[in-house]
Parts: C-alpha cells; sequence; structure tokens
C-alpha cells in the first residue's frame, strides 16, 4: 500500500473464496434500493485488510457503491458485525460527523451467504503513512488538525441525540473491553497454549481499570479503530475529511481510549520493516503528541491538560491489537482470511512482541513500578499532590513522559520489537523479507528487554493488588526484581496463576452471591414444600403460580440470566433493541456478565434446590439452547425465539437422543431431515429424553437429524428449530427417572412424523450438527456440575444435622466413627470436586471450550460421582427417610445418577482425559 491512496485504488479482480453472486446482488439490489436501475454491474474486490472483504460496486449510470459484508466461515463471537456498521452510520447521518450515505441492509445470508450492507462510494484520497511523505509542512499539519477535529466531532455527540444509546452499555467500558479482548484472544488460540506474556498484560490490565470508568457521564459513541487511514479526505484541501470509515469496532466507550488508539503512532518504532508509524524527530508539520491531545481538547471544549491514566489506555489499544492480530492467524490457519498476508500479520511472533511492548509501558505506570527512586522522585515533584504513587497521573502534559516522548524523564523508544497499529492488521505491507524480518525484530526485543530492568508481577497475596484493590505502590502490579527476564516472568505467572485473582469468589460477583443466599433462604426453601406437591398431584403438568411469583421476585431482585457472558450479551444487545425492550428491561435481560468461573459460584448456590434454577433463568436445557441461538442462529431466528426465552415466558427442549441406538456416539443419530424442492425441510426420527418437551410452555425445540447420510461421518448431522406446535409432532410420554418425572418439566419421548420446517429454520447450515453440538455442550457441561456442587453441599449439610439430631446404640450418631469418617470424607471429596469445576471455569474463560475439554472432561467425570458418593452417606445416615419424599436426597440421587449419562456418559470423558495425557506424553518425547 502506498502513502496515499484514491479511493477507487487497489482493486482487485474478485478472489474465487470471496466471489459474490453478482446476479444475485442485482436482484436484491433492484428490490431493496429505490431508482437502481437493474442494469449489468461491475463488483472489485479492495485488496487491502484482513477483516471485512469489501467490494466496489459499479453500476449502471456511473453509480458508484461500496459493499461491506461479513467473511464466509466460522467467525469469532460478536466480531465481523457488518449489521452494527450499517446501524452506526445510519444514525450519524444527519451530524456533523462526516460518515458515507448508507443505501441498505442485507441479513439474509441466502443473497450473498453472510451478511452485507451498501453505502456510497465516497470519492476522495486516503493517506496510509502518518508521516505524510512529499507534503508541505503546513498540509501535514492540516491533516493532523482535522484529524483530532474529527474525533473530537464524534466524541462531542450524545449517543441518545442519534438514538444510539442502546449501542453498548454506559459505563464500565474498559472494564469490558480488558475482558473481551482476552476472550477473543484466548478463543482464538487454536493450538498450544496462550502466550503467557498476553495472560501477563491482561491480568496487569484487570488490575489497573481507570477508577471514574464506571461513571456513564463520560460515555460516548467510540470508533474503536480510528487511525489516518480510515479516513477519506478532500482530494483538493487536505484540512477537509469527507468521510470515517470502517466502523466495525465501534460502541459506546470511553472517548479517551478512542484518542489513546489514534496516538499509538507516536509510540511505535519506526525501523522495523513494513511497519508504518512516525519516525523521530517528526516530519516538519506533524503536531507532537502534547499538540495533537491539546488540538483535540479545544476541539471539544475540554481544560487541557486531560487527567487520565494514559499507559492503561495505550496497553490496552495495544493489548486490543495483539488480540486481534491473533485472530487474523486464527482466520489464516481456518482458511478463511481476506488478505494474502494474513498469516504473517497473525504471527505468534508478531503477537508476542507486541505483548511485550505493552509491558514496557505497563511497567511506568506508578504505583506499578519499583523503578529508581530518581524516576519516582522526579514524576512525584512534577505532578504535584496528584502524583502519589497510587493517583493516576497526566495525560497531555510534559510531566507525562507518556505523554510527550521527547520528555528527559521519558525512557528512549529503541527497541526493534514489534509490528503494531491497527486492529483492522492494515499498518503492515507485504514484504518478500516479512518473515526474516519478524524474527529479526522479536530478537531484538529480546535483546533490548535484557538491558532493562527486570520484572515479575507481585504475588496475589496479603497486600497484592490481584484481588482488585488499590494500585498504590504498597500493593501488586509489576515490580522490579533481580532476576527473570520478562518472558520468563509473564511464564511464571501463567504457571503459578499469579494472573488471576484465584478461584474464589471475584469481588464482582460477591454481592450477587449474597443476594442468591438471601433469595434461596427466603423464598425457594420455603416454597420447596408447595412445589413438591404440586409435582406429585395430578396437576403436575401445568405450572403452579407459585414458581412464576418466585420467578418475577428473582427478576426484580436483578438475578436474572446469570448464566449470559458478557461477550454474548453486547452481540444480542441490538437484538433486545429492535424487540422494543427499554433499558432498564435490557439491563435485566443480558444479565450481570460474568465470567464462567464467577457464575461457577452463584450455579453452586442454585443447585441446591432443584426448582432453583427456573426462578433465574438458568436452567437447562434453556441456557444450552438460547447460547446456540445466540452464537450460531441467524437473525430472523434469534428475532423469533431469544427474546421469549430471555425473558422466560416460554421454554425449550433438546432432541437429540434416541431409543433404537446408542445415543452416546451420536454419529448413530438415524433421524432424518430431508430438504424438499420447495427448500423445505421435513424431519423423521423418534427421541426420547428430550428434557422440557412435556412443559406447557415448551414452545421450541432444537432437532438433531441426518441431512447427508453420505457426507463425511462429522459432516452428516444438522441442528434445526422446530416449533413445537408443528403439525406431525407427538409428545409419546413423560420418562421417570428412577420414579421421579420431575413435572412440570419431565424428559419426553417424542414422535417427529412428516414434520416439515421451512428452510430458515436450519441452524448454521446442513451438516453443521456436530459442530454447534460442540459449542453448546462445553459451557452446558459445567453448568451441571456448577450445580451438582451445591447439590453435594447441601446434602453434606443434612447428613451433619441428622448426625447431631439423631441417637442410635446410645449415642448421637456423629459420635460413631464410622459417621464422622463419612463426614470427613465427603468433605474432602466434595472440595476436591468443587476444585476441579472450578479450573475447569476458569479454562473455559481463558482459553475456550476446545483448549479446555480435558478439564471440563474431568469435571464432567469428577463431579457427579463424587457428589453421589455423599448423597448415599446421607441417605445411609437418615436410613429410611433417605429413600423417601421426606427430604431431598433421593430426589437428587436420581438427578445425579443420571448425570453420569446425560451429556456424555463417563466413559467418553474419562476417555478424553486419556487420550489428552498420552498425546502429552508423546509431545513430551519429541
Amino acid at each position: 500500500m502506498g502513502p496515499t491512496l484514491d479511493t477507487a485504488s487497489s482493486l482487485v479482480p474478485q478472489s474465487p473464496a470471496l466471489r459474490i453472486d453478482e446476479g444475485a446482488l442485482r436482484r436484491y439490489l433492484s428490490a431493496a434500493v429505490p431508482g437502481f436501475s437493474g442494469g449489468p454491474l461491475e463488483v472489485f474486490q479492495f485488496s487491502h485488510g484482513q477483516s471485512n472483504p469489501t467490494y466496489l460496486v459499479k453500476a449502471a449510470g456511473g453509480a458508484a457503491y461500496v459493499l461491506r459484508k461479513k467473511p464466509p466461515g466460522k467467525v469469532l463471537p460478536s466480531a465481523h458485525a457488518v449489521e452494527r456498521e450499517y446501524r452506526v452510520l445510519a444514525a450519524l447521518q444527519a451530524t456533523p460527523v462526516p460518515v458515507p450515505r448508507v443505501v441498505c441492509l442485507c441479513e439474509d445470508p441466502a443473497v450473498l451467504g453472510t451478511p452485507f450492507y451498501l453505502m456510497e462510494h465516497v470519492k476522495g484520497r486516503i493517506y496510509a503513512d502518518p508521516s505524510l511523505p512529499g507534503m508541505a509542512p503546513q498540509q501535514r499539519a492540516a491533516v493532523y488538525e482535522a484529524m483530532a477535529r474529527t474525533l473530537a466531532t464524534l466524541h462531542s455527540v450524545a449517543p441518545a441525540q442519534v438514538g444510539l444509546e442502546g449501542y453498548g452499555k454506559a459505563g464500565g467500558y474498559n472494564r469490558r473491553q480488558v475482558w473481551r479482548w482476552g476472550q477473543q484472544y484466548r478463543q482464538s488460540v487454536v493450538q498450544g497454549e496462550p502466550m503467557p506474556e498476553m495472560l501477563q498484560l491482561h491480568a496487569w490490565l484487570a488490575a489497573h481499570i481507570p477508577a471514574n470508568d464506571a461513571d456513564p457521564a463520560g460515555t460516548r459513541i467510540s470508533h474503536g479503530d480510528f487511525r489516518l487511514d480510515n479516513l477519506v479526505f478532500d482530494s483538493a484541501s487536505p484540512s477537509r475529511v469527507l468521510a470515517v470509515l470502517d466502523w466495525e469496532l465501534s460502541t459506546l466507550g470511553d472517548p479517551l481510549a478512542d484518542l489513546a488508539y489514534n496516538c499509538l503512532p507516536y509510540h511505535l518504532p519506526a525501523d522495523i520493516p513494513s511497519l508504518v508509524s512516525l519516525p523521530r524527530p517528526l516530519p516538519p508539520g506533524i503536531p507532537d503528541e502534547q499538540a495533537y491531545i491539546r488540538t483535540y481538547c479545544a476541539a471539544r471544549g475540554l481544560p487541557y491538560p486531560l487527567q487520565a491514566d494514559w499507559p492503561f489506555y495505550l496497553a490496552l489499544s495495544i493489548f486490543r491489537l495483539a488480540a486481534i492480530l491473533a485472530g487474523v492467524g486464527a482466520r489464516a490457519a481456518q482458511g478463511n482470511a481476506s488478505s494474502r498476508i494474513a498469516a504473517q500479520v497473525g504471527a505468534d511472533s508478531v503477537v508476542r512482541s507486541l505483548a511485550c511492548k505493552a509491558l514496557q509501558i505497563a511497567c511506568l505506570a506508578p504505583g506499578n513500578s519499583s523503578s529508581s527512586a530518581n524516576l519516582g522522585s522526579s514524576l512525584g515533584s512534577s505532578l504535584g499532590s496528584g502524583g502519589s504513587s497510587g493517583s493516576s497521573h497526566l495525560m497531555g502534559t510534559p510531566a507525562e513522559p507518556y505523554a510527550n516522548p521527547r520528555h528527559p524523564l521519558a525512557r528512549p523508544d529503541d527497541t526493534s520489537n514489534i509490528l503494531a497499529g491497527n486492529p483492522l492488521e492494515e499498518y503492515a505491507n507485504p514484504s518478500p523479507a516479512w518473515k526474516s524480518a519478524a524474527a529479526e525484530a522479536v530478537k531484538a526485543l529480546d535483546e533490548a528487554d535484557r538491558l532493562l530492568p527486570p520484572r515479575t508481577p507481585a504475588s496475589s497475596g496479603a497486600g497484592g493488588s490481584a484481588g482488585g484493590g488499590s494500585s498504590g505502590g504498597g500493593g501488586g502490579g509489576l515490580r522490579a526484581q533481580p532476576t527473570a527476564a520478562p518472558a520468563t516472568a509473564a511464564a511464571a505467572v501463567a504457571r503459578s496463576g499469579s494472573a488471576t485473582s484465584g478461584l474464589g469468589p471475584s469481588p464482582c460477583v460477591q454481592p450477587i452471591l449474597r443476594k442468591l443466599r438471601r433469595f434461596m433462604e427466603e423464598h425457594v426453601y420455603p416454597a420447596e414444600p408447595t412445589l413438591n406437591a404440586h409435582a406429585a398431584s395430578d396437576q403436575r403438568w401445568t405450572i403452579h403460580p407459585v414458581q412464576e411469583q418466585l420467578k418475577e421476585e428473582a427478576k426484580r431482585q436483578g438475578l436474572w440470566n446469570l448464566w449470559l457472558p458478557a461477550d454474548m450479551a453486547a452481540a444480542l444487545q441490538p437484538l433486545l433493541q429492535e424487540a422494543s425492550a427499554s433499558e432498564e428491561e435490557q439491563r435485566l435481560l443480558l444479565g450481570a456478565g460474568l465470567t464462567n468461573l464467577e457464575y461457577a459460584h452463584c450455579a453452586e448456590e442454585m443447585g441446591r434446590s432443584v426448582w432453583a434454577p427456573e426462578c433465574f433463568n438458568c436452567s437447562a436445557p434453556d441456557t444450552g439452547n438460547m447460547e446456540v441461538l445466540a452464537r450460531y442462529g441467524s437473525r430472523p431466528q434469534q428475532r423469533a425465539w431469544l427474546p421469549p426465552l430471555l425473558r422466560g415466558q416460554v421454554r425449550s427442549c433438546f432432541a437429540m437422543t434416541e431409543p433404537a441406538v446408542a445415543s452416546s456416539d451420536a454419529t448413530n443419530i438415524t433421524a432424518s431431515i430431508q430438504r424438499q424442492p420447495d427448500g423445505s425441510y421435513l424431519l423423521r426420527g423418534r427421541k426420547w429424553w428430550a428434557s422440557g418437551a412435556s412443559d406447557p410452555r415448551c414452545a421450541v425445540a432444537i432437532f438433531m437429524g441426518k441431512t447427508d447420510p453420505q457426507a463425511p461421518t462429522h459432516a452428516q448431522q444438522s441442528m434445526i428449530l422446530v416449533p413445537m406446535n408443528t403439525p406431525g409432532i407427538t409428545v409419546v410420554r413423560p420418562l421417570p427417572v428412577f420414579g421421579f418425572d420431575d413435572a412440570p418439566h419431565g424428559h419426553a419421548e417424542v414422535l417427529f412424523d412428516s414434520v416439515r420446517v421451512p428452510a430458515g429454520a436450519m441452524i448454521l447450515g446442513e451438516g453443521r450438527g456436530f459442530e454447534v453440538a460442540q459449542g453448546r455442550l462445553g459451557p452446558g457441561r459445567l453448568h451441571h456440575c456448577m450445580r451438582l456442587i451445591g447439590m453435594g453441599e447441601r446434602a453434606l449439610g443434612l447428613l451433619v444435622q441428622r448426625s447431631e439430631s439423631r441417637v442410635a446404640f446410645r449415642q448421637q450418631l456423629y459420635r460413631h466413627q464410622s459417621v464422622r469418617l463419612d463426614i470427613a470424607r465427603s468433605r474432602m471429596e466434595l472440595d476436591a470436586a468443587r476444585l476441579v469445576v472450578l479450573e475447569a471455569a476458569h479454562a473455559l474463560d481463558c482459553v475456550g471450550n476446545k483448549a479446555a475439554r480435558g478439564k471440563i472432561a474431568a469435571a464432567k467425570a469428577l463431579a457427579p460421582s463424587a457428589v453421589l458418593a455423599i448423597l448415599d452417606r446421607a441417605i445411609q445416615v437418615h436410613g429410611a427417610a433417605g429413600v423417601s419424599d421426606v427430604t431431598p436426597l433421593a430426589h437428587m440421587w436420581a438427578g445425579a445418577r443420571t448425570l453420569r449419562l446425560a451429556d456424555g456418559p463417563d466413559i467418553v470423558h474419562l476417555e478424553t482425559i486419556a487420550k489428552l495425557e498420552l498425546a502429552g506424553a508423546r509431545r513430551a518425547r519429541l
């Protein structure tokens, strides 16, 4: 890419893998765009970028459009959301923010394979090199002033003024960004383990969120990728910006994060081949960072200097960049990246270099480095009363080394270390010497780091900041140590677990846990006799009013959809806005943004009663089915089913297991899904153990069957949505579990006899049933294990209570050694199982479903067996009462025993663990 581009340049013929159906596009535009001529189209692909494929569409009569579409294949959750791009562009049309005029949005993947939108082509000039070679000093100054003022103009628009108040959450932006990009990075690790440097950087960021992050007052529209080569300038006047492009990462957020990202070129080294950044000294006319920030402040009417945690914002920008580049590498490995240099741009060496650069920046933050006393005292004196080690520092003043690279306190940035600059990976230009240059850059970084003061993280013990406390000088963060290079220190963090706050409840979830426990004690346990009696009556297949009252009370207390992870919540927010949900209802339905580890503690509390999970809309199979819809469903599927499921208005079932075959091996499934000439599908098959199918509120089933028996083994199956009122569906009977029919929810045998559903009911595509199943089963299996721990705690509590209240052979039961040993074994086994489950939840957060499969398998194999043993001891101590309905023990035992089969029998999980162990041993011998 040259230093200056015309917006109609960099065009190439469409690649075969990304070619669009021009006939289908022409038909769609003729129907959707008023005044479209309907004549032939010329379609070219823009050559640069690795993100959303972008095309120039030339129509008859001279009209020109730019088409952006989601890439084909599996992509990371919440990534490539062209629907959001369209929404923010449409909202900004009547504002001073320069954006292209949008034409239409198509969310139907049947047209071009993935959703896309069309906007008018803006003719102008794009400056790809921030040093602006060949321009006069006054022209360079005009370009930078226009860029700063354009960013300030965007940040001056209040979201509510343009109908974007629901475009993201108000407040908490930086915390969510740290969590989101940590998740995105871990999900992009397709081979091996996450990099220790990335884990260390993520831990530092999580511990140093700005103090005012939760304040919604400062929330603005954040572009997320605001840089020079995303701006179209007037070819005749460099002081005029015609359009801001590439809104893929836009949201509501902290405007200073946008500003910090925009300022990254000031901090990147200029001596790496193919890296475009600002040289030192700056070319004449280009303002230094202070002057640039001052222009931004003046345009927004803000006082200068600004108060901000500048190293945090810079490190977060680099971390986000590293996470997205890792995603580029993952897409390249899958073969669906849209650029030929994606594998090089997203190489591990590049991601590691970025992380190390951010860690260099982080170590200079006050309260996070024990660098020389001279540096600390100089900072303190220059900052005045605000310069204590625990305070925020001034951004954009000579007192802040990172706001002024020429300041005498600034560390010279002479390390040839990273490839960096933008989340859409366009700072890097193709070069034949790319790989060797990247390798040399990493070597240079390692050599430079050896010359810098080594550092290792403080432990998360007493006085540390891992638990979310102050970042003052007495606590955590990065500390100078006499040994260990940064990479070694980061590896130690990953091994020791000090990159996290441990497996206990985080400060975020502790208030929720207190509310949950109080809710269980005040509402759920007192309601159990009523609900149990109803479940044993001839009205048991109806819903008792108490159950609905409990749900309403849980909603009132904000204890709703706690299972819903933050990334999914962010992706679903536009859907709820379309469903006319108020802001208050959106906050309720989208949950608390808990991690799997945090939710594990909540699920344990819910697991103490069989009636509790539904009270909080956290029960199976609905959570798994909602996750399938959220992660794999099309927009029309989501519109139809997710709002009522999220509100708890309807329930769902999952129809996979069959009576005629061993369904633990899902390749045995014989049910059929046959495409009909009119495009619809015909379903035939007999399913059983379809949990929830007997519930009168069950409105939809996810049905698994074979669409192509001749395809490769794991491409034969598909999943499809079936409304339960569709003709041909017969709920044959409820199936008892050791005599318990679990009314009104139940586990049913269901006959699907020539059930016809439309083509739009297919989830993700034909032959992708196993892909969906594996994505569903990881969290679902773990949710069962989380609840089992709570079941075990209640059983152990009943065991202890019984041993103290009953007398046998002239002494209380606990005085018998055998009972005491049972109590001791139960406590040890339960705590061991809990730790395995929590570790699996943490692994799911850190590395994703695939990489955590061994730990999930261990939890699924261990938790039911451990809890069954505890239940058996509790039943034994209770005697005849233990096997009756006098206590919940018998019902809990039936449920726990079933979980040694449900979601895969023990042997399947044990085999998974053994295979991973054997593979690890083989790798160790190589």
